[in-house]
């Protein structure tokens, strides 16, 4: 009895062999935020919008990405705690790329960091810009 189960799996490991060995490869599905842009010009990390601005968009291309996730936190030491989640967008299937948030300004002047946070599955990728208003 032992011996024919040494024969069976014997002849089975030589059988499956080939596909036991086979490296499958693994894709990546970190998001990858690949640009951001507004209504308004970028300069390095900083975007100058107008004083009396009632409204913004922000326009994401990012892959790999469920939810795109929008933070405003003031400037400053240790704000992380009084950020406020001004908007959000999720992908509609699976080959949107873009995501987009128009908010709408309820504040009277602006010197805050917006934070992307691009949201994967089981990975975050983030970038911050920095947002004043004169």
């Amino acid at each position: 009895m032992i011996l024919k189960l040494f024969l069976a799996l014997n002849i089975l490991t030589t059988v499956f062999q080939p596909f036991i060995s086979q490296r499958i490869p693994i894709t990546s599905s970190k998001p990858e935020i690949i640009s951001i842009y507004t209504d308004y010009p970028i300069d390095g990390t900083w975007v100058q919008i107008p004083k009396g601005t009632k409204k913004i968009t922000f326009y994401v291309d990012a892959e790999n990405t469920e939810t795109v996730l929008f933070w405003l936190i003031p400037t400053g030491t240790q704000t992380w705690a009084d950020r406020k989640l001004i908007g959000y967008d999720i992908r509609e299937n699976q080959t949107d790329n873009k995501f987009t948030l128009t908010w709408k300004i309820d504040l009277p002047c602006l010197h805050d960091h917006l934070y992307i946070q691009a949201i994967g599955e089981e990975i975050v990728e983030q970038e911050v810009f920095n947002l004043y208003m004169e």
